[in-house]
């Protein structure tokens, strides 16, 4: 079952109070809010690539039912353009899909005068498997609908991916729990991102 706040966003806000995450990115900040209740599952650095994970505290990256997961990418100043990048990315979520596949371009999105684009992705039959940070094991278990808001900013020297995810039942291609219509009450408890 997937569950965020939509009917009663004021409601949601008001019973939970949500802490400033910062994260240094190749010597830039970012920060955002971390909804309460929520913990940093992980955290990677390799060349090129920093990532960090964060679910809420009675889940994992084995067993998740909302994500927020931050990654930025160095890239030559010329480099890709926010644009294709989602797009690269919703091709490469299509090729683990064993379902159908929701791909909602929102336009374009600017944050602290760094542009970008965002949109919402998902898959109506996704297979759960994740690398455990735990125990270095890959994780299977039953398939899942999992759909998210992403979005894409450039900055210089790196592109920045931002996503919110939810895991729930298997849903029907006519029945996307997350659209363009509903995504930023889903996105609110983040809100506002910050690039310093």
């Amino acid at each position: 079952m997937f569950r965020f706040c939509v009917a009663a966003p004021l409601l949601c806000a008001l019973t939970a109070q949500a802490e400033t995450q910062s994260l240094n990115l190749f010597g830039q900040s970012l920060a955002f809010e971390l909804p309460a209740g929520w913990k940093q599952a992980s955290f990677e650095e390799r060349p090129g690539v920093i990532s960090a994970e964060f679910v809420p505290e009675l889940e994992n990256l084995n067993e998740w039912n909302s994500l927020i997961c931050v990654q930025s990418f160095k890239v030559a100043d010329a480099g890709m353009l926010p644009e294709n990048f989602l797009d690269s990315l919703a091709s490469s979520y299509a090729g683990a899909c064993q379902g159908n596949v929701t791909y909602e371009k929102l336009g374009d999105v600017e944050v602290n005068g760094h542009r970008g684009v965002h949109g919402i992705l998902g898959c109506s039959r996704m297979p759960n498997q994740h690398q455990s940070m735990e125990n270095q094991r890959p994780f299977f278990s039953e398939p899942t609908g999992e759909v998210g808001y992403f979005s894409v900013i450039s900055r210089p020297g790196q592109l920045l991916l931002l996503h919110k995810s939810m895991r729930g039942d298997v849903f029907q291609e006519d029945k996307v729990p997350l659209t363009g219509a509903n995504h930023k009450a889903f996105i609110s408890a983040m809100m506002p991102i910050k690039l310093l």
